[in-house]
């Protein structure tokens, strides 16, 4: 049996569905408060949330439609100021209780936790926004449950690069087959293969119809024992098909 000692967790639409409801929300209330005509609605956005990091999808949408923003705003710190505000924004929607957590995230943290297990959160999002996000949902005393979290610009190259899962493994000295991650979208999944992890992904609005073929597990949540609506929609043949959620026995059973 594969010894199982940290679990992993991308944020946007692993540890809520901020995407659609967070992120992309908080960019048009920036748009409108600078009074930049942009408003990047939901199908809109399926095509920007491919792209990894918030400033990297402005910088992509405003090349693409020129004379939005002046070509001066576009390559100086226009884009950072916007960012920054937008940041300021999603920390308020998640401090009000606005973007809760996906099904299972709270009761498998505990288990984890319990189990001694090491938790950790990679993902490309502002690290005060991560933070506000898992304290307004989880309380304080989960949120200090977490080793650590790995947030941003923390490394050059962003996903489907695996850089910010190499500095876990290089950082807290484990190994790729010791690490469990929780991903939403193919480049999430990659960037986890990419350095030896294993890897369930829990499909979120934008990522359903995404290519997981590399995937250890897939479902359709984690999933509660009291809850109905949870779906293995990938199996490896090891997990009982009749299971109503993911637990950590499960990810261990995975990696028998």
């Amino acid at each position: 049996m594969g010894k199982l000692k940290a679990l992993i967790f991308d944020c946007d639409g692993v540890l809520a569905e901020t995407e659609r409801d967070g992120h992309r929300v908080s960019f048009n209330t920036v748009f409108e408060e600078k009074g930049i005509q942009a408003n990047w609605g939901v199908e809109e956005y399926a095509k920007l949330v491919t792209i990894a990091g918030g400033k990297e999808r402005m910088i992509s949408y405003f090349t693409e439609h020129p004379g939005i923003i002046t070509t001066e705003q576009l390559n100086g710190e226009y884009i950072k100021e916007l960012h920054k505000r937008k940041t300021e924004i999603f920390i308020d929607m998640s401090a009000k209780g606005k973007l809760p957590s996906r099904v299972g995230i709270k009761r498998i943290i505990k288990e984890a936790h319990d189990e001694g297990i090491l938790l950790f959160v990679c993902s490309t999002s502002h690290k005060e926004s991560v933070s506000e996000l898992l304290k307004s949902n989880l309380g304080d005393e989960y949120f200090g449950w977490f080793t650590d979290l790995f947030c941003g610009d923390i490394v050059k190259n962003k996903k489907p690069a695996p850089d910010i899962y190499n500095l876990v493994k290089e950082n807290y000295n484990l190994k790729g087959e010791e690490c469990f991650v929780v991903e939403d979208s193919r480049i999430g999944l990659l960037a986890a293969k990419g350095e030896g992890m294993n890897c369930v992904v829990t499909p979120s609005f934008y990522s359903f119809d995404e290519d997981f073929t590399e995937a250890d597990l897939i479902v359709s949540s984690l999933g509660e024992p009291d809850l109905s609506g949870f779906r293995i929609i990938k199996n490896n043949n090891k997990l009982n098909p009749d299971i109503n959620c993911i637990t950590i026995p499960s990810l261990r059973k995975v990696l028998e």
